[in-house]
């Protein structure tokens, strides 16, 4: 009998337990959006960029607005550039995502392979970058 009240006393604290919300961090996850590309561009290239910059405004024009999703593009072939294209190992079109968590850099998503394969559909171009940025922000 007092096997049985203890099982069912832990049992009922660990339902409780298990029913209680996990805190999430409060600091809010920030995301950079870069696009690296050369001083001559292609058309695909221009695409890349120009649908990647539609998505955002589109879609996440107020994490734009307030900061949450910073983008930026840069020529790689540019000297104050240099540094940036280094750590994102950037040396032609490039689109990279980097998570800000925390305040600190939570790693780079190089989706170059991505958005060269997918730039022909806009379509499934923007609804696959949308699943990739929602998942960084939720």
């Amino acid at each position: 009998m007092k096997k049985l009240f203890l099982l069912a006393t832990v049992l009922v604290f660990s339902l409780n337990f298990y029913g209680q919300d996990i805190k999430k961090p409060t600091a809010k996850t920030k995301l950079l959006v870069y696009y690296f590309h050369l001083t001559h561009r292609c058309n695909i290239c221009q695409s890349i960029e120009a649908t990647t910059k539609k998505v955002l405004d589109t879609y996440y024009a107020d994490e734009l607005k307030n900061g949450t999703i910073i983008f930026q593009s840069f020529n790689c072939e540019e000297p104050e550039n240099k540094a940036l294209v280094d750590k994102y190992q950037a040396y032609g079109a490039t689109l990279a995502l980097t998570p800000i968590v925390k305040g600190k850099e939570a790693g780079i998503d190089d989706l170059t392979n991505f958005a060269f394969s997918k730039i022909h559909n806009e379509e499934v171009f923007t609804k696959e970058l949308q699943e990739k940025i929602n998942s960084y922000l939720r």
